[in-house]
């Protein structure tokens, strides 16, 4: 499952964002409409569909539980959670506890990255932008290199 697009939309006063119909035709048919808002790593909320946050939860479980690091990158990683759906217009709700997230900002940005989307203030997110874009020729390099040491895995397990 992939995400694709960048979708500038509002977010009314009670916290509700209108999915756009171009992401929501990418949601997975045999899921019912439910899905989990999270805080993501970058300042920014994620949605994942069921399926792929069933996915990221095992691997959070897989963490050692005895390390106090890791301990608390998994509950940073929950904290918030919440399993939402879709109401009859398309719209989500944004709770409280997640909202502060997205600032006192009406304008958000929905953005699909591979299995998940990210919900952005329009603001932050420029400024990430910003920051990404300064330095793209080293994030480059540093994509290329990994990708190049998990393509030489592969060849020799192929």
């Amino acid at each position: 499952m992939t995400f694709r697009g960048q979708y500038d939309c509002t977010m009314d006063e009670k916290g509700r964002i209108k999915m756009p119909a171009a992401l929501r035709k990418q949601f997975p048919v045999d899921e019912s409409g439910s899905f989990i808002i999270a805080k993501d790593i970058e300042d920014c909320l994620v949605i994942y569909p069921m399926k792929e946050w069933e996915a990221e939860e095992s691997r959070l479980m897989k963490l050692n539980d005895y390390d106090p690091e890791l301990r608390q990158f998994a509950a940073t990683m929950m904290m918030g959670l919440t399993e939402v759906q879709f109401d009859n217009a398309d719209r989500f709700l944004i709770n409280k506890k997640l909202m502060k997230y997205l600032g006192n900002s009406r304008e958000v940005v929905l953005f699909g990255r591979f299995n998940k989307i990210q919900i952005w203030d329009a603001a932050k997110l420029e400024q990430y932008n910003s920051g990404s874009n300064a330095n793209i020729k080293d994030l480059a390099a540093k994509a290329a290199a990994y990708l190049d040491k998990l393509e030489g895995v592969e060849k020799k397990q192929g």
